[in-house]
């Protein structure tokens, strides 16, 4: 009996156009891009490419893009050097979170004393837009960072990412979400939709595991969070893995080609089986 794969939420499988983006940089691009020679500077101007791909593909600049190991990295990232270095003494997020989310705002409420709000949910999981305002409203003058992530993992409900970029703005709050689940297959633009920081995972779009990367806001600069090298314009320490950034940008070509169809399938699931199922 023919399987079908339907864990899609779980992590999607590397599509042939990734693995053929890859096969070469494998094959003969082993330098360091952090090393100065010919072999190493043909290594960078891919992961380089890559950063320019990813960065286009979200409307931000490539000095606002950095590669990471993926989106629980990104998360932690986010959210606990928004305490560190931006001054944040209070977070509005759901329980809802993915644990990567929930987890590190508990340690920092722990660690750093943190005042951390969590927002009620409807019966499928989204958040009380009217008690985030009535929050971000009663601040009493703490900076505050609102987390909250665009598609649930497991629901699959969705927020209105505008509206809460919007109320962040409104009330002088930093916004981060999660947008692994959606990054790459819905569109995303932090000019015309304003974040702080913003995190995405390839494996969620057809590319590897263990890459990863976050937009961070000029706006907010924060300090590394994992120490070494000058890696990643000295923002992430270690040897960057230059077949996984390349295909960071794989999946979302493919993906803003056909936009258009995947769109219809995510809106017609239904529509979409009965074609599928067909071959079966």
């Amino acid at each position: 009996m023919q399987r079908v794969y339907f864990d899609n939420a779980a992590t999607t499988p590397i599509s042939e156009e990734v693995i053929n983006a890859m096969l070469p940089i494998l094959r003969g691009q082993y330098g360091n891009p952090s090393s100065i020679h010919a072999e190493g500077r043909s290594v960078r101007a891919a992961v380089e490419a890559a950063r320019k791909a990813v960065a286009q593909s979200i409307g931000a600049g490539t000095g606002e893009i950095f590669f990471t190991s993926g989106g629980t990295e990104s998360n932690n990232m986010a959210i606990k050097c928004s305490v560190r270095d931006l001054g944040v003494q209070r977070i509005i997020s759901s329980p809802t979170e993915h644990h990567c989310g929930t987890h590190a705002i508990e340690t920092v409420e722990k660690v750093n004393g943190v005042e951390v709000v969590w927002l009620p949910v409807d019966a499928v999981g989204r958040p009380d837009y009217q008690a985030l305002e009535s929050a971000l409203a009663d601040s009493g003058g703490k900076k505050t960072l609102v987390t909250l992530m665009h598609a649930n993992n497991e629901i699959g409900t969705m927020i209105d990412l505008g509206k809460v970029s919007g109320l962040c703005r409104q009330y002088g709050a930093l916004f981060h979400s999660d947008t692994v689940q959606t990054v790459g297959h819905f569109p995303i633009n932090v000019q015309e939709t304003p974040l702080n920081f913003m995190s995405g995972a390839a494996h969620k779009f057809h590319g590897p595991k263990g890459v990863g990367f976050i937009y961070i806001s000029p706006e907010t600069p924060i300090k590394p969070f994992i120490d070494g090298g000058a890696q990643e314009r000295n923002m992430r320490g270690g040897t960057r893995t230059c077949t996984a950034s390349w295909a960071c940008q794989s999946p979302r070509t493919r993906h803003q080609r056909n936009e258009r169809t995947r769109g219809a399938h995510l809106r017609c699931p239904q529509l979409f089986e009965r074609k599928t199922f067909r071959n079966f």
